[in-house]
């Protein structure tokens, strides 16, 4: 028996019904199985009206080849149908029910053909109805699976790689379907910025057909050739079926970015980087608990033309590479966050997401960035910013280098129902960098100019220091383990390739880049505004660009000379930190150990003889949790977890001595490793430095 497995694609389909609310519609759409055949694979399409009988039922179809894409604006969308008399009628023994069906012959199913189809039905008063519409459709695509590639950073001068169809499968293919001419209008005329061309997009067998694509970007849009791209999806697709297995994608968004994931394309010391860097600068902002984009890695084919690939030329085919998919400054950032509905505003392009209430809008932007000026009033940024989010916020940019943050560009804000903004990160692909260029901060930095405002941020800042960037190694709970993670990606285990090499091989030498040679230069040589600097890779590969991240985060410099501007990568972020966190009359950092434990709780305690000498101290507490490979109770399919991520906190403003703390073991109810640590208060409102972390570990 054939299932139905409904597939909804074209834009703005309405499926006609008589029905009223809670009663079942007369007729299920038609339906195709399988999915996404292979070719040479015949193909069943159905149709099934349990409650209405139709005389007949008439399969339209269209044939699409590759490179011959037809548009819905195209005269040919209306011409090109074939008419097929499905066969059926009356299903017995039921009085009101008909079911057709139609089997597509085998030899007519080929390899990255694009087939669409509707049907006419006749109902038993002669008249005709089409299902979906005369302007629309329901499709399915033909594919045989991702061929091998062999490509070269430089060919004729360098060998070939091979990336077998295994390792291509890596990462699965995002397919667009396109006019060739429209891909290379968008793509590389300037005349074309921003506008949008029709194309269906496939990914794991879903079609989704009449959508759009345009190019993305500000001024940057046109610099390299591989360029960010933006796919349109229409908002009132009818049943529109989800997106699956995207680690970070979300059911049901209207819209893809893609960035290149190769560094600014003005000044691409980072080229080689395979995005790693945004990937990487997103997440932390998340772990940090700042509203930020996430980011999936995109395997990009874009079918325009008859040749899938070709032996005499690497670049004439369907392979367009590696791209960083980002979220935009829109709703689906906030849900992938679990955060609440509010307004989220581009210092660029300007309101992004109206809350569904209409409770704030352009009147509240205003009056909020009209207030962060210089000499503002405690109370007022108390009230307006979310402070703690402002502060993880500005240590990380330092952190990360960006140094083309600034008052009018590349970030945003979200305000949370309680009228509180929080900044959101943006545009992070020239990080990394120890000059200064742009001013690497945002208007919000003037709350830092009232002296409790500015202490608060530097108990933050030490606070990153050592909950993030103080451990280097893979299954530390922090940096190195972020880096660890999202390397996985790129580097599968298994495979003698990996995608930046693929990334390097289909684009360094393409005719359409126009900074051709500049992957994995090395050394390389950059000038910024704040002046010249080189970037040098331990290994010219893509671990050594782990390596140069992770010693820009980390204290890795032998001589610790750290100033801002000072152009040395090694260890320039978490000097920069240091640099503003940096308070002399700071209390002295605890020792903590685990002293007793039963069946209901753990009690730990701090040694006293670091407590502030002369001082009553007050204690803060915070427990967190760990995973990942290497780490004691992690195993095969687990989560990654990080220490900057609260598990549990005390009250920080507790003036109470509590050198003892006495934890219940439904903290510690999961599989795995704990970390246990505190930090000294004084009564002017200074943290700390965390202590060293106590150890548990659950069986």
């Amino acid at each position: 028996m054939i299932r139905s497995l409904v597939l909804a694609i074209s834009a703005g389909l309405v499926f006609a019904s008589s029905a009223t609310a809670g009663t079942p519609p007369p007729y299920s759409p038609p339906t195709h199985r399988p999915q996404q055949p292979k070719g040479g694979e015949s193909v069943q399409i159905s149709f099934d009206a349990p409650f209405v009988v139709f005389k007949s039922a008439v399969l339209q179809l269209q044939a699409v080849p590759p490179g011959e894409y037809i548009r819905k604006t195209d005269p040919d969308f209306k011409k090109k149908w074939v008419e097929l008399p499905m066969k059926g009628g009356l299903a017995l023994p039921s009085a009101t029910a008909s079911s057709f069906g139609f089997q597509i012959p085998a030899e007519q199913i080929k390899h990255r053909w694009l087939y669409r189809y509707r049907v006419v039905v006749t109902k038993s008063n002669d008249e005709k109805l089409v299902l979906p519409s005369e302007e629309g459709n329901y499709a399915f695509f033909c594919y045989d699976g991702v061929p091998a590639w062999s490509g070269s950073r430089e060919p004729g001068k360098s060998p070939e790689r091979k990336f077998t169809s295994e390792f291509l499968n890596t990462i699965k293919p995002y397919h667009l379907i396109a006019r060739g001419q429209d891909i290379a209008t968008s793509q590389w005329d300037g005349g074309a910025y921003k506008k949008r061309f029709p194309a269906t997009f496939v990914y794991e067998g879903q079609v989704y057909d009449h959508m759009e694509f345009s190019n993305r970007g500000q001024g940057s849009a046109y610099i390299s050739g591989k360029n960010k791209w933006a796919l349109k999806f229409p908002k009132a697709e009818p049943q529109r079926a989800e997106w699956k297995d995207l680690p970070t994608a979300l059911p049901s968004r209207n819209d893809i970015d893609l960035n290149p994931g190769q560094s600014t394309p003005y000044l691409p010391v980072l080229r080689g980087v395979a995005g790693l860097d945004e990937a990487l600068t997103f997440r932390a902002f998340q772990l940090a608990g700042v509203p930020s984009s996430s980011t999936h890695w995109v395997h990009f084919r874009v079918i325009d033309s008859a040749t899938e690939s070709n032996p005499k030329d690497q670049y004439d085919g369907d392979l367009w590479g590696l791209y960083l998919a980002v979220t935009d400054l829109d709703q689906h950032l906030l849900k992938q966050q679990n955060l609440p509905d509010g307004l989220i505003v581009s210092i660029q392009s300007g309101i992004k997401h109206l809350p569904d209430d209409k409770s704030a809008g352009q009147k509240e932007w205003d009056t909020f960035r009209s207030g962060m000026q210089p000499g503002q009033k405690e109370d007022w940024w108390r009230t307006n910013l979310d402070l703690p989010k402002y502060y993880s916020f500005h240590a990380l940019n330092r952190l990360i280098g960006n140094v083309d943050i600034r008052p009018d560009g590349n970030h945003g804000y979200y305000r949370a129902p309680n009228g509180q903004w929080s900044p959101i990160p943006w545009d992070n692909d020239m990080c990394f960098v120890p000059r200064h260029h742009q001013p690497g901060h945002i208007d919000a930095i003037r709350c830092l100019d009232v002296p409790r405002i500015k202490r608060e941020y530097q108990n933050r800042a030490r606070e990153i220091l050592d909950l993030f960037v103080a451990d280097a190694s893979p299954s530390g709970g922090q940096i190195g383990q972020l880096i660890s993670e999202l390397a996985r990606v790129i580097s599968p285990a298994g495979f003698e390739t990996n995608w930046a090499q693929l990334d390097e091989a289909a684009w360094n030498w393409r005719p359409q880049f126009n900074q051709k040679g500049s992957y994995f230069v090395n050394p390389a040589q950059g000038n910024h505004f704040g002046g010249g600097w080189e970037r040098k890779l331990a290994t010219n590969d893509i671990k050594g660009f782990e390596k140069y991240l992770l010693d820009f985060c980390t204290d890795s410099r032998p001589v610790k000379n750290y100033a801002p501007n000072d152009g040395n990568p090694q260890g320039y972020g978490w000097g920069y930190v240091a640099y503003e966190a940096m308070d002399k009359d700071i209390p002295p950092k605890p020792v903590v150990k685990r002293t007793d434990s039963d069946s209901q709780f753990r009690t730990f305690e701090v040694d006293k003889r670091t407590w502030p000498e002369g001082k009553r101290p007050a204690l803060e507490w915070r427990v967190a949790r760990v995973a990942a490979p290497g780490v004691e109770g992690w195993t095969k399919g687990d989560p990654y977890l990080y220490e900057l991520t609260d598990l549990w906190r005390s009250r920080a403003n507790d003036r109470r001595l509590e050198d003892r703390m006495i934890l219940s073991q439904k903290l510690f109810a999961q599989r795995g490793t704990y970390r246990v640590r505190a930090r000294y208060h004084d009564a002017e409102g200074r943290a700390g430095n965390w202590s060293e972390p106590a150890i548990e570990i659950v069986k």
